[in-house]
């Protein structure tokens, strides 16, 4: 993209000065001599920089300069002037002028300035292209993860947005089940309806039939006028049943009907009221035993049951760590308010050594409680429940890699992939076709990792290794060589 500079200056001598010195470096430069016409100027095409004369017929540069600064924010302004002075200077800093410059100047100063300029804005640009790219790469309705499971069910959410199949999500307390929910709902076709959430477990069962079903008036006492339930509520939309496994026997089956035949009846009413609803369940239990000890029906746990969807613990993904950190910072209002954006290398390896029993939501706790114990603008420590809970293991990633904080982060890394790749390789028995897939890189890719870090395939085979596995492992090799 060329580099378009204007130049706003009452002095003709300095404009065809400041043209014929830009022009040599090949930069495309316009000029105007008042203020007028600049903005005129700068409303017909993009501009990289705009150089502006203190002193101008009818509006001084200052106005300008704010003028400018509210109309183009990201343009970058360079104040000219024969009269200096540190009041003028600051002035013009306060409006948002990157740079002051005095008359008489030399060529020099005015090349070094404004390459300083065109500098930081490259690299302001460089930094937004890269965190689109990583939104791009790693976010999904407002969740983010770079884990090849996390990606699945990113996948899987997409799909299930254009079905009203009847989802449910699987997942330990704090993994983000609900984020999830929501995430198939206004990724799909029902997102200009209700989302209707509801915690099963926080009301007993006569209060969650009527939360649920509604009821008409003098259903019982204190029922004074007619009341919509969730259920109805959502029509159009999705009804989220968070904890599904609280609900008791006689419930479910109340619910079969409605996710059967799609209607209900409110209390105290023997009209039947249709709905269009689609339906999302979520528990941290594992619902087959519940089953099996007779805590829920059988029919019930097969009508909820369409789609199952298995959300991993954190745990199990603590590559995700360092992204949720910068998206806890990007969210929070404490970290906002005391200006607090960024984290030591000490205390992400903290966070990523800790076994998270209570996943992404006590991520969220610790960070909130660290970042109010902060003294400075960088997080240099966590507040982790270690010290309270010493009975509890390590585990995750600080047992498997042996962590060892004293090394230089490029080092820590090193480790850390050598260690994953060896996982892997050993998971799928030296397979490169499957651990390429799992790893989201290529076979040649895979290849070149494994000869830096001495891994080779012929360790991790076992003898009951498929023939197929084999076959597409050497057609694999083939492809890397031809490449």
């Amino acid at each position: 993209m060329e580099t378009r500079i204007l130049i706003i200056d009452d002095d003709p001598f300095i404009c065809r000065q400041l043209e014929e010195l830009f022009r040599a470096q090949q930069y495309v430069v316009s000029t105007a001599h008042e203020a007028t016409a600049g903005l005129a100027r700068l409303a017909e095409a993009e501009h990289s920089v705009v150089f502006v004369d203190l002193k101008l017929p009818g509006c001084d540069g200052l106005e300008l300069t704010r003028q400018i600064r509210e109309r183009w924010p990201d343009l970058d302004v360079i104040m000219v002037t024969g009269f200096a002075s540190i009041r003028g200077a600051v002035e013009a800093i306060k409006l948002g002028a990157s740079d002051y410059i005095t008359k008489p100047f030399q060529n020099e100063d005015i090349l070094l300035s404004t390459e300083k300029v065109l500098e930081k804005r490259r690299l302001i640009d460089e930094i937004n292209y890269l965190r689109g790219q990583l939104a791009d790469r790693y976010s999904f309705a407002n969740m983010v993860s770079r884990n090849p499971r996390m990606h699945e069910i990113f996948s899987q959410i997409e799909s299930l947005g254009q079905s009203d199949a009847t989802v449910l999500i699987m997942g330990e307390s704090g993994t983000g089940k609900e984020l999830c929910a929501r995430g198939v709902h206004f990724q799909g076709r029902r997102r200009t309806g209700k989302f209707v959430a509801i915690n099963c477990a926080a009301f007993p069962d006569t209060l969650l039939e009527s939360e649920l079903f509604g009821f008409d008036r003098g259903a019982f006492t204190g029922a004074v006028h007619d009341r919509v339930g969730k259920i109805e509520y959502a029509s159009g939309g999705t009804l989220f049943l968070d904890e599904i496994e609280a609900i008791s026997l006689n419930m479910q089956l109340k619910l079969l009907r409605v996710l059967e035949e799609r209607e209900l009846e409110r209390l105290g009413s023997n009209r039947r009221i249709k709905v269009d609803i689609r339906v999302i369940a979520a528990t941290n239990e594992h619902l087959e035993e519940l089953v099996a000890k007779g805590r829920i029906r059988e029919d019930f746990y097969y009508r909820i049951n369409v789609v199952p969807v298995h959300i991993p613990p954190l745990r199990e993904r603590i590559e995700d760590v360092p992204l949720l950190v910068a998206e806890f910072f990007r969210n929070s209002q404490h970290s906002r308010e005391r200006d607090i954006s960024r984290i030591s290398n000490r205390a992400l390896a903290q966070l990523m050594s800790y076994h998270w029993p209570g996943n992404v939501r006590e991520l969220g706790n610790v960070l909130e409680r660290s970042i109010l114990r902060c003294g400075g603008t960088v997080l240099r420590d966590v507040d982790l429940p270690t010290a309270q809970n010493p009975g509890v293991s390590r585990t995750g990633a600080e047992v498997r890699l042996g962590l060892d904080y004293e090394v230089p982060l490029k080092e820590f890394l090193r480790r850390a992939e050598r260690d994953y790749l060896g996982n892997l390789l050993k998971r799928y028995r030296g397979g490169i076709s499957n651990s390429a897939r799992h790893a989201l890189v290529d076979a040649a890719t895979l290849h070149r990792k494994m000869k830096s870090y001495g891994l080779r395939r012929e360790t991790f085979r076992g003898s009951n290794t498929r023939v197929a596995d084999r076959l597409e492992d050497a057609d694999s090799d083939r492809q890397t060589a031809g490449a």
